[in-house]
């Protein structure tokens, strides 16, 4: 067992509806006291598995005044053992914010430099700068799907634009730079991170090259609670990529 030692990051204004449909990617209907909202989803992977009828959802309501055809956004699914937090900007928000507290203790030493940052033909997330000058650089992924086992994959759904991310990721490292890519892990029963092998074989063989090659894959599992509290819980999950 582990000692849980929660570090609270951030809080959230949140209200609660019931899941109805996904009429696509990033609309959900759901309902609260007999109304129906449009809830705006940030996370286009499938979440089969979450998104089912009369699943318990939180969401953030848009600030009055805004415009907009929605009533909010997905942020949070009920599960068995507690919420899965499956808004990728909040998960990053909250990374962020781990990781310029000093709570991820594999970047002790660097800081960000820059985000967004294209290079080698992507968009990679983070630039960095850590010890003697050394850049390095940063991609950060969400994962949410449970299996049976209590492992976390990425990608629920075949992702090209992943695939790329591992790709140049491995070219940087061959050129010196350090290179990461982080899986936030948001669902609390979640044990370790694997990739998806069965939805994106390529990506997961792809993963596993680039390890080999000094690429670092990383995961941390953070919390959403009830109260609209989000927190990290372990900076360092066990990653399995045999």
């Amino acid at each position: 067992m582990w000692a849980v030692q929660l570090r609270s990051l951030l809080w959230l204004r949140l209200r609660r509806s019931r899941f109805v449909s996904r009429p696509n990617r990033f609309l959900v209907i759901a309902e609260s006291d007999g109304d129906l909202l449009r809830l705006h989803n940030r996370n286009t992977g499938r979440l089969g598995e979450l998104l089912r009828p009369g699943a318990d959802l939180l969401y953030a309501p848009k600030e009055s005044g805004r415009g907009s055809s929605t009533s909010g956004t997905l942020i949070g699914v009920s599960t068995d053992e507690g919420l899965a937090l499956v808004d990728p900007p909040t998960q990053a928000k909250a990374f962020e914010l781990a990781w310029r507290r000093g709570y991820v203790n594999w970047l002790s030493g660097w800081c960000p430099t820059r985000t967004e940052v294209k290079v080698r033909g992507v968009k990679l997330d983070y630039e960095m700068l850590g010890h003697k000058g050394m850049v390095g650089y940063l991609e950060l992924k969400s994962a949410v799907y449970l299996d049976q086992l209590g492992r976390c994959s990425y990608p629920d759904a075949p992702s090209e634009r992943g695939l790329k991310h591992v790709r140049a990721l491995e070219v940087l490292r061959g050129e010196g730079r350090r290179s990461v890519i982080a899986f936030v892990v948001a669902h609390p029963s979640c044990r370790a991170f694997r990739p998806f092998v069965e939805r994106h074989p390529e990506l997961a063989s792809e993963l596993a090259r680039a390890s080999e090659a000094g690429v670092e894959v990383r995961a941390m599992r953070v919390l959403l609670g009830t109260e609209g509290s989000v927190s990290l819980d372990e900076p360092d999950l066990p990653v399995l990529l045999a």
